[in-house]
């Protein structure tokens, strides 16, 4: 191989992972000199540096990472948007690797509700996971609870 070969084909790996060309071989060849058969050339060089340009994708992507998940962060926090909220809530269980569990949450606008009624949802619930019952217990009114047959759903 040609000393000016193998410049083109390290300019080729440089285009391919970056700038207006990236993951296009076709425009990474012929903006690295190819001008004749660049759609081949770009073929071909990228099946001959498919190692090389994916390791340095790789890279990028690893070196971003940690400011994408601040991103991420920043939005199920201080997002107004409850749906905001529950997407990114998804996405980050997901990244974390809870998408095999079935999470359910449905979501209700509490302000057309009685306090009797969300009082009721509370007892149900605290009924159904015992473990929060001594943590909300103190400051919830004495409202008698009746039976219900009902699937609880997780309000907010």
């Amino acid at each position: 191989m040609r000393v000016a070969d193998e410049k083109k084909e390290k300019m080729f790996v440089e285009y391919m992972t970056s700038g207006d060309t990236v993951s296009n071989a076709t425009a990474s060849a012929k903006k690295a000199g190819y001008t004749k058969n660049p759609s081949q050339h770009g073929y071909w060089l990228k099946k001959k540096y498919d190692k090389e340009i994916r390791s340095i994708n790789e890279l990028k992507i690893t070196s971003t990472s940690s400011l994408a998940i601040n991103v991420l962060k920043d939005l199920l926090v201080n997002s107004e948007q409850d749906s905001v909220k529950l997407n990114t809530a998804k996405l980050l269980l997901e990244l974390g690797n809870y998408s095999q569990q079935n999470i359910n949450l449905s979501v209700d606008d509490v302000s057309s509700k009685t306090d009797e009624e969300l009082v009721k949802e509370l007892r149900t619930l605290m009924t159904k996971m015992p473990s929060i019952a001594p943590d909300l217990a103190e400051g919830i009114p004495a409202i008698p609870v009746e039976e219900e047959d009902e699937e609880v759903k997780v309000k907010h």
